[in-house]
């Protein structure tokens, strides 16, 4: 986008415009868009600031790698920064260290570490929580001055995104939990410094048109709220778990049983409000006010982050919380617990605080840098296999690419093909599914079949063109730029037979298939006969 070899143009406010109603039609021609997309597809954030950071580090650093990670870990180290500041304004010194020791190792800074365009997360968290710091004093001491620093400082936070939406969860908690003594009004007062932000936000990205609509992978409440709540308490239970336990991303999938992830949820919960209770009635007023705000934000700002399916890299809000929480426990624990005449709740406190200890400290750490690792690797990977490639390919500019069957990697492999980015001239991607069969009807077309009870795409919230409730019928036909796309035969997992009858025969195309070691060239089968494509 940067370079301007995105097939539609982007100012450098707007790099997260990723799929409108006025580009789609060009995206799904040149390919960027595979046949089955939803035809409402929508997924443009509003991120200004992270969008013209990165426009500024493409334009100054160029493609020095290193340069440019470097800057996330500014953010990252900015963040964890701004998180101690707000830690040691409401806790003793040492719990503020062991609190910003769990949030800095926390594996949910991976992916925006890693992901340069995760990079918001971090931008939002490091404003968000100077807010948050200002928005405590502000309610300390009340005055204007603090008041408009704290509505600064989240107004400066909502340029970072929609992540920002998090701080609405501990803004709540400190009034609901933490102001009872005063009037409704003056705590409906005390929340306008973030609220007046957040309305102007929401504002301009309704007047905008951003936000997620027609994708599996996002289900944004404000435009479809029935989708939202139905994914929202699997997504709930799973973050939950992947906060307080230190996971990454594989452990808990869509494919972990329901009856599974409620009963880990539930034990979970039970466990936190147990200890909660325990700890409450060891802390001194000020500290308990502190902790039950920061108990209830954490769990108040994930319903924000359950519009997108669940990763760690959503947790960065919610931390704050359960950092602070997890310190406080592991303090009491392993400082004070001669003070407490309860024998079972010192037993309690103590093996709370051995597994936190253990979970975030130890745990944490290992799994933040066995994800690293795991994303230097596949990035090296793919930009090997992208090089071969491109050796191999005569021109790719000019090339028309069909991928037979593609895994994830064939949305980013069209940009990767050429140094500036320019992608193919055509690309089609026939299938995103494991073993598909191909049987070659004549010179111009193709007829790909997928295993029982599969389908050539993956279905439900894991489906990022397509959601799970607007279902393709057998019969159902797609007319793209050089090929004719017909639905054959459905099951319960989606298409499972689907005909291409291309406008040109089959070996004037250049056709991939993905494995999960990278992709490779391949040609389709002679007519007459069928080539299976397994994974790899």
């Amino acid at each position: 986008m940067v370079r301007g070899t995105y097939p539609v143009p982007r100012n450098p406010l707007d790099l997260y415009n990723f799929i409108n109603a006025a580009d789609r039609g060009v995206l799904l021609d040149r390919g960027m868009l595979p046949w089955w997309s939803h035809p409402d597809l929508t997924i443009r954030f509003l991120r200004p600031l992270p969008s013209a950071l990165l426009w500024l580090d493409h334009r100054l650093l160029g493609t020095h790698v290193f340069s440019l990670h470097l800057h996330s870990f500014a953010w990252w180290a900015a963040a964890t920064f701004a998180a101690a500041l707000l830690f040691r304004e409401v806790f003793s010194r040492r719990v503020a260290g062991f609190a910003t020791v769990v949030f800095g190792l926390a594996p949910c800074h991976v992916v925006p570490l890693a992901w340069l365009a995760n990079r918001e997360a971090l931008v939002s968290l490091t404003f968000g929580f100077l807010a948050l710091l200002a928005h405590v004093r502000f309610r300390a001491r009340p005055s204007p001055g603090r008041a408009l620093l704290s509505a600064a400082a989240f107004a400066l936070a909502f340029t970072g995104g929609e992540y920002t939406l998090g701080f609405a969860g501990y803004v709540v908690a400190m009034e609901v939990w933490g102001g009872k003594s005063r009037a409704l009004g003056t705590r409906a007062l005390s929340a306008a410094p973030f609220a007046i932000p957040a309305i102007v936000y929401l504002a301009i990205r309704s007047a905008l048109g951003c936000g997620a609509a027609g994708s599996g992978f996002y289900s944004d409440p404000i435009r479809d709220p029935v989708a939202y709540l139905q994914t929202a308490p699997r997504r709930l239970f799973t973050l939950l778990i992947e906060a307080w336990c230190s996971l990454d991303a594989d452990t808990l999938t869509s494919d972990t049983p329901a009856w599974l992830l409620t009963l880990m949820g539930g034990a979970l919960l039970f466990a936190m409000f147990r200890g909660k209770k325990h700890i409450a009635s060891t802390l001194d007023e000020p500290t308990r006010g502190h902790a039950t705000w920061l108990f209830w934000g954490s769990l108040l700002s994930l319903p924000p982050v359950l519009a997108v399916v669940p990763s760690p890299r959503l947790l960065g809000a919610s931390m704050l919380g359960v950092a602070a929480l997890s310190a406080l426990v592991i303090d009491r624990a392993w400082f004070a617990v001669a003070e407490d005449p309860d024998p079972r709740r010192r037993a309690f406190l103590g093996y709370a605080a051995l597994a936190l200890a253990f979970g975030h400290w130890v745990h944490a750490p290992v799994t933040s840098w066995l994800l690293g690792r795991k994303f230097r690797t596949s990035a090296e990977n793919f930009g090997a296999n992208a090089e071969l490639l491109r050796e191999k390919m005569q021109d790719p500019r000019s090339a028309q690419v069909v991928v037979v069957r593609g895994i994830g990697g064939a949305f980013f492999l069209p940009f990767a093909l050429t140094p500036d980015g320019t992608p193919p001239k055509r690309w089609r991607m026939l299938s995103q599914a494991g073993h598909v069969l191909a049987l070659r009807e004549d010179a111009q077309t193709l007829l790909l079949l997928a295993p029982k009870n599969r389908s050539l795409f993956p279905g439900g919230h894991g489906n990022l063109f397509r959601n799970e409730r607007d279902t393709i019928p057998a019969g159902a036909t797609f007319d793209l730029p050089g090929i004719h796309v017909t639905v054959v035969d459905v099951n319960d997992a989606g298409p499972q037979r689907v005909r291409f009858v291309f406008d040109e025969p089959l070996e004037s195309q250049t056709w991939l298939v993905e494995e999960y070691r990278g992709f490779r060239l391949t040609e389709p089968p002679e007519p007459g006969f069928g080539l299976p494509f397994p994974v790899e």
